[in-house]
């Protein structure tokens, strides 16, 4: 099972601290960390980690603002084939939480906080990004080089929507972006982009806590 974790500088010691011992504490050691050093944003980036992917597997990507859960790496092992989203959010536009399991792309959730994409769809997205043939909305997106997330919900409801997807309840990760400063792509947010579907409030309550210990040293 390969992870890469898309991260920003400013965003790597929550990484090193937190994430990648909570990946290695569960016998995860496929793990690349694609670190935008060189300030692409959030659509650039993820074009170019996509882009560099080789292969026929696939990969478990997860934002560099999330908390696992205790088994994230068993879970996701089991549901290692297709592409599957681990982190459904009301806030993202999920009003239909009983869409769980086996759904057609039209009821994948939509976020990237935790998403299992085949590299050979991961490489295509790129080349759709690139082909310029796109609704009004998304090329918006695209000139602004945002929306990676709804741009691959739209890429694979309309490129392979004969396929089948796979949503994961309870989920894979918890966003805690909150606890790391806030949003940094939408900065316009209000209210906490939480998991629906999270079932470990309590670490939760830990991470915090390990946080805030670790920022007052």
């Amino acid at each position: 099972m390969r992870v890469m974790i898309h991260a920003m500088p400013a965003r790597m010691w929550y990484v090193e601290r937190f994430l990648l011992p909570q990946l290695t504490e569960q016998g995860v050691d496929d793990v690349t960390v694609w670190n935008d050093t060189e300030k692409r944003g959030n659509l650039g980036a993820c074009l170019e980690s996509f882009r560099s992917l080789t292969g026929d597997g696939g990969t478990w990507h997860i934002q560099d603002d999330v908390l696992l859960c205790r088994d994230f790496a068993k879970r996701a092992a089991e549901n290692d084939e297709g592409v599957v989203n681990g982190f459904c959010c009301l806030l993202f536009g999920e009003d239909e939480l009983e869409q769980v399991g086996i759904v057609p792309p039209l009821h994948l959730w939509h976020g990237f906080p935790c998403v299992r994409i085949p590299d050979e769809y991961a490489r295509d997205f790129v080349r759709w990004i690139e082909s310029g043939t796109h609704t009004p909305y998304s090329d918006r997106l695209i000139r602004k080089g945002k929306g990676d997330d709804y741009l691959f919900h739209e890429y694979f409801r309309n490129i392979h929507r004969k396929d089948k997807a796979r949503n994961i309840a309870p989920n894979l990760v918890e966003h805690v972006d909150w606890l790391l400063g806030g949003s940094v792509a939408n900065t316009w947010r209000e209210k906490q982009a939480r998991s629906a579907l999270w079932n470990e409030p309590e670490s939760v309550d830990r991470l915090a806590e390990e946080i805030q210990k670790y920022l007052d040293e």
